[in-house]
């Protein structure tokens, strides 16, 4: 092997296995960083009711999380505000999991529409660790809206209906089993009842 040969095996040879390891770093920092989402979206039981939803789908867990403006919740009133409102405060919370969901009451389509508008530019900040125990810092932008919801149809979950139908006033199926299986259960403690009347009488 020349002399430039065995130069350029010492160089090359360093610097790949450098570029290999922070390649790998690279990888395993990216696995273990928080990724955070805020969005709303239609609950999936109740009709006309929005949630506020924040989690958290990165592999890593965020520390001291917290938000540049306050997140509005339980914003009332579906064809009009009803003028009530709250918010999550922009302290957040002191920490977010990995894979960890927070879900909130955020309202009502126009309740909300009329807090936040066409939408609101959000920053939430927090911190994490990297893989090699350093702490650091990363900020995160969302738009938080509601106008994609406008238009969406409302719909009740299969749970959701058979409550209703339990509670509603109008007589359906569901109520008439109930109804039915009340009947078979009271004849049946009746019954219970005259077995143990006959069984005490024979004894004495």
């Amino acid at each position: 092997m020349s002399l430039l040969a065995q130069i350029i095996a010492y160089v090359v040879s360093p610097l790949a296995t450098l570029l290999a390891v922070w390649v790998a770093y690279l990888a395993v920092h990216r696995g273990s960083q928080p990724q955070l989402l805020v969005y709303y979206q239609p609950n999936p039981d109740v009709p006309s009711l929005i949630d506020l939803v924040i989690e958290n789908i990165g592999g890593g867990s965020a520390l001291n999380v917290k938000f540049s403006e306050p997140l509005p919740i339980d914003w009332w009133g579906i064809e009009k505000p009803d003028g009530s409102g709250s918010f999550i405060s922009k302290d957040g919370f002191p920490a977010l999991s990995a894979g960890q969901r927070y879900t909130f009451n955020g309202g009502q389509y126009s309740g909300l529409e009329s807090s936040i508008g066409k939408g609101l530019n959000i920053k939430v900040s927090y911190k994490y660790r990297d893989p090699l125990g350093v702490l650091r810092r990363a900020e995160e932008a969302v738009m938080l809206g509601i106008s994609h919801l406008g238009r969406m149809p409302t719909r009740t979950s299969a749970s959701q209906a058979i409550v209703d139908a339990l509670k509603g006033p109008n007589k359906t199926t569901v109520q008439e089993i109930r109804d039915e299986l009340r009947a078979m259960n009271k004849h049946l403690h009746l019954l219970a009842k005259q077995n143990e009347q006959k069984d005490g009488a024979v004894g004495v």
